[in-house]
């Protein structure tokens, strides 16, 4: 007895039912990359965010202390009194700060401590907080001062956002890993002392010399 096989078409292409378990199969893949996806982008984003914002509160320091040894300024020239004691070398008095109240445009420092300044940094808006603490004063004039800039994301501020009113505010940048904006926490906060270092007093008066 013989049995003739069929010979088979080698121009035959997939049956129904196994383009439908390949669909499946790759639906099934994308879902279980699309969420470490997303958080490797959303991370990259807030550690972009992160950068900028750091480069935003350095630049709001080394302005105030080129304002001060350029020596030709006033008072009304330098960041708002804080409510909060704080005194040269012991700035982290500073964290105990109020968030901004309000945000508005600003053309130089903020009239108050609690008013935010929208500014702009490498095409991405922030709002920036910056005040000082109790100063050493020489000739009527302010020579060093201890002093924190916070910065914010302008999306906290948004749709009815508001800050976290929660004090002291961390003096760390936030985690590379969760999101300021909705913390309500600022995105950066530096704190430090600006000195003009160029007139005599200020070394007599932080070392009390006679």
């Amino acid at each position: 007895m013989y049995v003739q096989l069929r010979p088979q078409n080698l121009n035959q292409g997939l049956t129904l039912v196994e383009c439908v378990v390949a669909i499946v199969i790759t639906n099934i893949l994308l879902a279980a990359l699309a969420a470490p996806l997303v958080m490797v982008t959303a991370t990259r984003s807030q550690n972009d965010r992160i950068n900028q914002a750091s480069g935003l509160a350095i630049s709001q320091v080394d302005q105030m202390r080129a304002l001060m040894e350029q020596g030709v300024y006033q008072n009304a020239d330098l960041p708002p009194a804080s409510s909060v004691s704080a005194e040269l070398g012991q700035p982290g008095g500073l964290s105990m700060q109020p968030p901004p109240s309000s945000v508005t445009t600003c053309t130089g420092v903020p009239a108050t401590a609690v008013t935010g300044c929208l500014r702009t940094f490498n095409n991405a808006e922030f709002v920036v907080q910056v005040y000082r603490g109790a100063g050493i004063t020489a000739g009527g004039r302010i020579i060093a001062f201890p002093m924190q800039v916070r910065v914010y994301s302008l999306r906290t501020f948004d749709g009815g956002n508001t800050p976290s009113a929660d004090v002291p505010i961390p003096q760390v940048p936030a985690t590379f890993t969760a999101s300021g904006d909705s913390s309500g926490l600022p995105l950066i906060v530096l704190t430090t002392d600006v000195v003009r270092g160029d007139n005599p007093a200020t070394l007599c008066n932080i070392t009390d010399c006679q």
